[in-house]
C-alpha cells in the first residue's frame, strides 16, 4: 500500500470496515488532506491518521511528536492506547496537486500500539509558537507565554487562523521524524549453529 495511490478511497474503505460510528469525521480529514495538496512545504503534507471504532483523527506528523499540542495529546490519549488493537493507524504523504484534483500520495500502515509508545518516549517539548490571526497579525512567542496569554491574545487580535509549534532545535525534530519514516531494516537472524557435544 506504499506506492502512489488515490488516498481518499483507501481511507473510505478503512472507515467502512473499522469505524462503526462518527464515520463523518472522515469528511474533515478529506478537507485537510485536499488542502495539503496545495501546500508548497513538503513537511505540511505528511500526516498521521487513525481510524477507531468511534471516528477518525488526522494530524500533521510533526505536531504529534511535539508534547502538549492537541495532536500529541489526542494521539497518545489513554483511552486510545487501551484499545490499541481496535485502532488502524497510517502515515499519509500527500503529493502536490491542484484544486479539484484527486488526492494522490502514499498510505503507509503503522502498528499503533508500537508507534504510540515511541511517540510518548521520543516527543520533544514545544519551545515557541507562531500564531496567525484572522486580521493578518502574526505573533511569535514562548510556549509559556502562549498558554498564559491565550485569551488576552484572542481578545486583542481576533481568532487564531493558524498555529505553528516549534521545538527548541528544529534539527532534532527533523532527525526524529527521519528515523520514524526510515527505520533501519532488520537483518534476518542467522540460525544458531548447534553446539558440539
Amino acid at each position: 500500500m506504499e506506492k502512489k495511490a488515490d488516498i481518499i478511497p483507501i481511507l473510505e474503505g478503512i472507515v467502512a470496515e473499522n469505524t462503526r460510528s462518527y464515520q463523518d469525521d472522515l469528511m474533515i480529514d478529506v478537507r485537510q488532506l485536499s488542502a495539503a495538496m496545495l501546500d508548497p512545504v513538503p513537511e505540511n503534507r505528511i500526516f498521521l491518521w487513525m481510524s477507531r471504532p468511534c471516528g477518525t483523527w488526522c494530524f500533521w506528523e510533526r505536531e504529534v511528536y511535539l508534547r502538549d499540542t492537541e495532536a500529541h495529546n489526542t494521539w497518545t490519549h489513554p483511552d486510545y492506547i487501551a484499545q490499541a488493537d481496535k485502532i488502524k493507524a497510517y502515515r499519509i504523504t500527500v503529493d502536490p496537486g491542484y484544486p479539484g484534483a484527486f488526492v494522490l500520495g502514499k498510505v503507509q500502515p503503522l502498528n499503533y500500539g508500537e508507534q504510540v509508545g515511541r511517540v510518548k518516549r521520543l516527543a520533544l517539548p514545544v519551545h515557541q509558537v507562531t500564531l496567525n490571526f484572522e486580521h493578518g497579525e502574526t505573533r511569535t512567542m514562548s510556549y509559556a507565554d502562549y498558554t498564559s496569554q491565550f485569551f488576552e491574545l484572542t481578545r486583542r487580535f481576533g481568532s487564531i487562523e493558524a498555529t505553528h509549534y516549534q521545538p527548541e532545535h528544529e534539527g532534532e525534530l527533523s532527525a526524529l521524524l527521519y528515523m520514524e519514516r526510515h527505520p533501519p531494516k532488520q537483518r534476518p537472524r542467522r540460525p544458531k549453529k548447534p553446539t558440539p557435544r
